[in-house]
């Protein structure tokens, strides 16, 4: 998925054009969905907390190409807008659903309203300037239990970040599910990372159907359906196995 095509497309929608700001917000927001949806980020641009929300340079640096190249129009002021001046290109299904969910829903709202649905939503009020805002959740830990062996910080933000994230969950787990988990990725990390991609991705599995069953648990506290707990079982002892291997090893 290239990020030109994804601009372009999204500025096609606007017939009269778009603000840099308002396009700027809904490519986040086309991130942000697509990584509720689809379990990645489509755009592969890093954001970061700026003046006004989410911004990325290299979203800019493309404009400009796309302005160079006379795909796109650039009317300077007294707002800096965008007008396509070619087809729309063609995007594959499942990401065109998500670009025309977010500009359906966003795109004509008053930008005062779309930045704050994005600050409140995001919670980016809460963030540094410059601070890097992570939405690929999934690929952050990955990224962080592959280097897990050669570097603590790594791992301390790995667990870090899960305990923070399914504490509920993980009560739902066998009590040492964490500690095992650690013992397998260290373990794991240089020596079958694959392995470790694929334990990984099942406990996150894992992790949050339990969270979406304690969830909708109502009052009478959640009920753990049996399907989940046989993959609770599977996982486990999944876990035992690589820490008895990494101890033995």
């Amino acid at each position: 998925m290239r990020l030109s095509d994804l601009l372009l497309y999204i500025v096609s929608r606007f017939p009269r054009g778009i603000g840099r700001t308002r396009l700027m917000k809904l490519l986040f927001l086309v991130d942000a969905v697509a990584a509720e949806r689809l379990g990645r980020v489509v755009s592969g641009v890093e954001w970061r907390r700026w003046r006004y929300g989410p911004f990325s340079k290299e979203v800019l640096n493309v404009l400009d190409e796309l302005v160079e190249e006379a795909l796109l129009a650039l009317d300077p002021g007294p707002e800096v807008r965008y007008v396509a001046l070619a087809e729309p290109p063609e995007l594959p299904g499942d990401v065109k659903e998500v670009v025309d969910y977010v500009v359906d829903r966003y795109g004509f709202m008053p930008l005062t309203e779309l930045l704050k649905e994005v600050y409140d939503r995001y919670d980016i009020h809460g963030m540094a300037m410059g601070e890097r805002i992570i939405l690929d959740w999934r690929r952050e830990l990955l990224e962080l239990a592959e280097k897990a062996d050669s570097d603590m910080d790594a791992l301390v933000e790995l667990m870090g970040r899960l305990y923070d994230a399914y504490r509920d969950a993980l009560e739902a787990l066998p009590g040492e599910t964490l500690t095992l988990y650690n013992i397998a990725a260290v373990y794991l990390a240089s020596r079958d990372p694959e392995r470790l991609r694929k334990l990984t991705t099942t406990l996150l599995d894992v992790l949050d159907e339990v969270k979406k069953e304690i969830s909708t648990g109502g009052k009478g506290g959640a009920v753990i359906s049996a399907e989940t707990r046989r993959r609770i079982a599977e996982l486990y002892r999944e876990l035992r196995r690589a820490a008895v291997e990494a101890l033995e090893g």
